[in-house]
Order: C-alpha cells, then sequence, then structure tokens
C-alpha cells in the first residue's frame, strides 16, 4: 500500500524488514519480489534483478504459479527501460503462461499489459494499442481498477503513433483522472506524460508546460530520476520550438547528462535527436547523431526508435543536407517494415518531399504529394510540422 500510495522509501524499507523478519523461504520470496517491485520505480533496477533470481529459485521449488507470474511480469518490465527488447517479451510470454496456469484473471490482465509493452519495445505500436485497449477493457469488465489504471495511459502513448494524438490526450487526462482519484501517483505520472507528449504534437506549448510541471511535482516525489531526464529534454523542445534555441540547448544538454547517468537506453536516442535539432556546430550535431545511432543498435525501447529517425530528418532539413534526410527516412521505414504506421509512413513522405524540394524537383507529382501530406498533417492535427510543407507550396516554382 505503501508503494500504491506513492511512498516508495518507506515500501521499500518495509519490505527489506519483512525479508529479515520472513519466517520461511515462501515468505522471503513474496518479500523480495514486493521489494523489486518498489525498486523499479526508485531506480534500483540491478538489484531489483538480483532479487528475482532469487524469488524464482524459491517459486520453482515450491511451485508458486501465481508468483512465478507476477515476478516474470515484473523482471519484463524491469528490462523495458534497460531496452533489452527481445527479454522483455520473454518474460511477459513466460508470465501469460503462468497467468493462465494460476487461473488468475487478474494476473492474465497485467500479462496482457505485460505484452503491450513488448510489442511498444518493439515499435509495434498498432500491435500495442490492441494490446493495452484490451487489457484495459479486461480489467474495467472485472474490476481490476489497478491494472486499469496503470495501462490507461499507455493505450494514448501507442494510439500517437497511429496519427490521434487528440484522442491520445484524452487517454492520458482519463489516466490522470482515475490515478488521482486512487491514489497511484506513478499512473498519475504517467498520464500527465502522456498529455505532454500529445501536446507537444498538436503544437500546444502552454499546455505541455502545465503537464510537465504536474509531472515534475510526481517524479520527484516517486524519485524516477529518468522520467525527470525526459522532462527536462521536452522543456528543452519547447524552448527550439519557440525560437529559444540556446536556452535549448543548455537544457537539452543537462537532459541527455541525467540519460547517461539513469541508462541511457531509456531516452538517451531521443535526447541525442533533440540536441542533434539545436546545435548549430555541424561536427557536433555528427556526434549526436552517431551517438543516438550507437544507442538505438544497443537496443531501445520502440519510441526512441520513432522520434530519432524523425528528429535526425528534422535535423538534416534544417541544415540543407538533403542526402541526409532521405538516409535517415530509410532507416525510418526499414525500422517500420514489419509493422508500418500511419505515423511513419507520414514522417518518411514529408522528409522525402522536402529533401526532394531542396535538391531543386518542382514537378507537379510532388505537388501533388506535398498536398496530400499537408492535408494529413492538418487532419491529425501535427500543426508544428506543417509550415515547411505549406512554405514549399506557397513558393512561386509551384504556382503555375
Amino acid at each position: 500500500m505503501q508503494r500504491d500510495l506513492g511512498d516508495i522509501a518507506a515500501s521499500t524499507a518495509a519490505y527489506r524488514d519483512a525479508i529479515a523478519a520472513a519466517p520461511d523461504e515462501v515468505g522471503r520470496c513474496r518479500a523480495q519480489i514486493g521489494l523489486a517491485e518498489g525498486l523499479r520505480v526508485s531506480e534500483g533496477l540491478a538489484e531489483a534483478l538480483e532479487l528475482l533470481i532469487a524469488a524464482q529459485q524459491a517459486a520453482e521449488r515450491h511451485d508458486l504459479v501465481t508468483e512465478l507470474a507476477r515476478l516474470h511480469h515484473l523482471r519484463g518490465n524491469i528490462f523495458f527501460p534497460l531496452g533489452n527488447i527481445e527479454g522483455c517479451r520473454e518474460e511477459h510470454e513466460k508470465g501469460l503462461g503462468y497467468a493462465r496456469r494460476s487461473g488468475s484473471a487478474e494476473a492474465e490482465a497485467r500479462s496482457r499489459g505485460g505484452l503491450a509493452d513488448a510489442a511498444y519495445a518493439q515499435g509495434r505500436m498498432r500491435t500495442a494499442f490492441e494490446h493495452f485497449h484490451r487489457c484495459v477493457e479486461l480489467s474495467r469488465e472485472n474490476g481490476f481498477g489497478r491494472i486499469e489504471v496503470a495501462n490507461c495511459s499507455m493505450v494514448g502513448f501507442s494510439r500517437l503513433y497511429l496519427n490521434e494524438p487528440r484522442q491520445a490526450r484524452e487517454d492520458g487526462a482519463a489516466a490522470v483522472r482515475a490515478a488521482a482519484l486512487v491514489g497511484q501517483p506513478r499512473a498519475e505520472m504517467l498520464g500527465e506524460r502522456m498529455g505532454v507528449y500529445a501536446s507537444h504534437e498538436l503544437g500546444e506549448y502552454d499546455a505541455m508546460r502545465v503537464h510537465l510541471e504536474r509531472e515534475m511535482r510526481l517524479i520527484r516525489q516517486l524519485g524516477a530520476r529518468r522520467f525527470e531526464a525526459q522532462n527536462l529534454e521536452m522543456q528543452g523542445r519547447i524552448l527550439l520550438e519557440t525560437g529559444r534555441r540556446e536556452d535549448a540547448v543548455a537544457l537539452l544538454r543537462e537532459a541527455l547528462t541525467m540519460c547517461r547517468d539513469v541508462g541511457a537506453q531509456f531516452s538517451g536516442p531521443r535526447a541525442c535527436g533533440a540536441l542533434s535539432r539545436a546545435v548549430e556546430d555541424a561536427a557536433e550535431r555528427d556526434r549526436l547523431l552517431a551517438e543516438g545511432q550507437e544507442l538505438l543498435g544497443r537496443g531501445a525501447v520502440g519510441p526512441n526508435h520513432l522520434e530519432f529517425y524523425r528528429d535526425a530528418i528534422e535535423a538534416m532539413l534544417a541544415a540543407g543536407d538533403a542526402e541526409g534526410a532521405l538516409r535517415y527516412a530509410g532507416m525510418l521505414e526499414e525500422y517500420t517494415r514489419p509493422e508500418p504506421l500511419p505515423w511513419s509512413e507520414l514522417f518518411i513522405a514529408r522528409g522525402r518531399a522536402l529533401a526532394r524540394v531542396s535538391q531543386g524537383a518542382v514537378d507537379e507529382i510532388l505537388k501533388n504529394e506535398l498536398d496530400r501530406i499537408r492535408t494529413a498533417l492538418a487532419n491529425a492535427g501535427l500543426r508544428p510540422f506543417l509550415a515547411p510543407v505549406e512554405d514549399q507550396l506557397d513558393e512561386t516554382s509551384f504556382a503555375g
């Protein structure tokens, strides 16, 4: 209960006492899982994984099916921010298997949320959306309020990549309301984060600032430093989009430094991509893009790939490097080839069309493509990405 109410320090202290006082191996196993759950929130991921190794040995000896479902789910959740994508998927599949053996609908709902996380980590956002949506429905049907609240914002995070930012914003708002009502600060934090991302896609920077301020209060309550790094990154993006480049560079450097401190696989590529757009030195931009690609190659959750490649395309277009923009558009296409997304397809087309314009193409086919892209961006509400397309359509070379 202390963990659910956001008092992570008290929760972990109580679980350490429980481990010390456990009368047998089964009691110790349950307390170890509980401590690992608290450490996941407060960034003690390495200790949490060690605890789960010991807990699993005991759970397997005593055939504790419910505990095995819980610990495999938890290990999958820990692998997620570490960028261990294949491990995340494998653990959640094992968790679902034990959940079904246990006959617990609650365990199965939790495991479905885990499989959604695994798809999300792989960048398979349509599949993730379907799993998250089903998890929330199943939880709502059976009264599993904690699971419903924990996954509600994730419906929105995956929906963003279906070009539905307005609906995603509503998912985030619903998650915040429900989490605040039942006193789940971590779920409330994720709902505010959903509001940050949706507002950014929609170009609603005043709303974005409000969500960032609320989110930061919850981050500091929970001690969730990897989310603090993301918060700083998004603050930096506002500064960049509103013309305060020097301030943006300073804040994005701070965000990237914090990413490196807490584990760069969680959001380091995104921070590299954002900073590459802000810096004016070509050599530094190239170094940042190389670092981002190297981090992606070591394993990073799906949104890092998607956002990094979009940022890289933007950085290349701003630098007048059409070939570079086309190269990164191709990388985004390759990454999403197993499951193409409306979001990626739109930004791939936008990057390629703007690159062709910068190379001097002025034909009617290109004009029609820019018209199509402008309509798609406007229909989705993606206002921050409209201006370069509209500017090119207004050029006299297309007027005839």
